[in-house]
């Protein structure tokens, strides 16, 4: 988690900006990818397409 005001340096660009609200980070182990995404899963479609890639990234998923 980095609560806001958190100063963040930027290698590539050279400069330190703020995290400006708190976040959290989110770890789903291997083992249960398929039972969170059958139970939770994601409403922002961009994460629910990773998570559908992280199942099976030989496949290409569309979501309606």
């Amino acid at each position: 988690m980095l609560r806001g005001g958190t100063p963040i340096y930027d290698r590539k660009k050279g400069k330190t900006h703020y995290v400006k609200k708190d976040e959290y980070y989110l770890y789903i182990q291997v083992g249960s990818r398929r039972r969170f995404a059958e139970l939770i899963g994601f409403t922002i479609r961009r994460k629910m397409e990773r998570l559908m890639k992280a199942l099976n990234p030989h496949h290409s998923f569309f979501l309606a």
